[in-house]
């Protein structure tokens, strides 16, 4: 609805509930005026309403107020009834595109409520939701419940005679966090790596950039390190340069979660001269009866050389389809429009936000590197996604909730 409108019915709720509170006051021109009956749940447009996709029902409560300058001296009946025929003009209206509610999804336990004497509400109704086996899941519906009839001549408001539910069944879930972001080849304080992870509370991290015993790095294993910090002690490396002043580079998956399986992969260049691609593939144990695939990665910027890289990271993702999949890393390439994104999108996979944020430079962030993507949306649904404000590479973060259904 457009501002004016939200304004309007905020103004009649605060007049209504002033003058409901009070005895008529003789100051108040035409108080008769003021008399109306509403369902104060219209106020909310729509008032959403999410549910477990589950065999019990599910409960909608509802019901009507009254405003005016006196208390009621009679009872008064309202009767309510479904109004499934103002969908399509809500939709237009709004702008919006839900589905009317399925009529055999849902059941009054009774249209009828009283407000009695000297009260300002009726005796809340309910509404009893079938999800399972009526509900599509993630699918957003529309149910328009109305005062149908006022006893006693009582005038209604008009403005809050239907309330707009909208349902939406989910399936049951767990939340997890991912998190990517680029050390910086020549960062050397795991513990200021370590401070931006903890503060995001991660349940899995891709670490890119990462040395494993070289000579700048003073012979440290940084992933052993950063795994104590930021207590991870499930982890899993995999090299872009297998060979690098006395040691290794690369990349690093940490999880919380049990490690089932691992797999780790160098992607091609076409040029011996030119930094590989690492990608590591493990299979996580989420919880006692679900596990999940999560892969991570560092594509190269130039253009013709990402484009084997991709064709590689797709045919080995290809052999990934028996569980839900999360792929998180820096891809170089602008979501979700750009070249590589939209292959990607052709081989099935979703991406958590249509105009993404951008995560680089650090203190004006423009451009695209890291970004995390998943298959499908059947098992998971994006919570949030985020970019962080702190880096120790020229990169910020980037940071995506899931919920994982089972």
């Amino acid at each position: 609805m457009k501002l004016k409108t939200y304004l309007s019915i905020a103004a009649i709720l605060f007049i209504s509930g002033l003058i409901s509170a009070c005895k008529y006051d003789t100051m108040i021109a035409n108080p008769d005026d003021y008399v109306k009956v509403y369902m104060s749940q219209a106020a909310e447009s729509p008032a959403s309403r999410t549910f477990i996709m589950a065999d019990t029902l599910n409960t909608i409560i509802f019901g009507a107020s009254y405003g005016g300058p006196a208390n009621l001296e009679q009872d008064v009946q309202v009767s309510f009834k479904a109004s499934p025929e103002l969908v399509a003009g809500y939709n237009q209206i709004n702008e919006t595109n839900y589905t009317v509610l399925p009529a055999e999804s849902y059941t009054f336990e009774s249209t009828t409520s009283m407000i009695k004497k000297g009260q300002t509400s009726t005796t809340p109704l309910k509404i009893k939701i079938k999800t399972k086996g009526s509900l599509q899941q993630f699918k957003q519906y529309l149910l328009p419940v109305s005062i149908a009839e006022v006893s006693g001549n009582k005038p209604i408001n008009e403005a809050l005679r239907t309330t707009y539910f909208r349902v939406e069944a989910q399936r049951e879930g767990m939340s997890f966090k991912v998190l990517s972001v680029g050390k910086g080849g020549t960062a050397l304080d795991m513990n200021a790596v370590a401070n931006i992870i903890n503060a995001q509370g991660a349940d899995i991290v891709l670490v890119r950039e990462m040395d494993i015993k070289t000579t700048r790095s003073n012979g440290s294993d940084q992933a052993e390190v950063l795994a104590g910090l930021i207590g991870m002690p499930n982890y899993v490396f995999a090299p872009s340069i297998a060979a690098y002043q006395g040691g290794q580079y690369g990349a690093t998956v940490f999880t919380k979660y049990p490690i089932v399986k691992q797999e780790t992969f160098i992607l091609p260049t076409g040029n011996t001269n030119v930094e590989k691609g690492p990608l590591a593939v493990l299979e996580l144990q989420v919880n006692s009866s679900q596990k999940i695939t999560f892969a991570g990665t560092h594509l190269n910027a130039t253009a013709a050389v990402r484009d084997l890289q991709l064709a590689e990271l797709i045919r080995i993702t290809e052999d990934y389809k028996d569980k839900p999949m999360v792929l998180a890393g820096n891809f170089n390439d602008r979501p979700i429009n750009g070249t590589l994104y939209q292959t990607m999108a052709g081989k099935n996979w979703e991406y958590p936000c249509t105009t993404c944020p951008p995560n680089t430079p650090v203190a004006t962030p423009v451009n695209y590197s890291d970004f995390i993507m998943y298959r499908t949306s059947q098992d998971f649904k994006v919570l949030t996604y985020t970019v962080g404000t702190a880096s120790t590479s020229a990169h910020l973060p980037v940071i995506a909730q899931f919920t994982l259904y089972k």
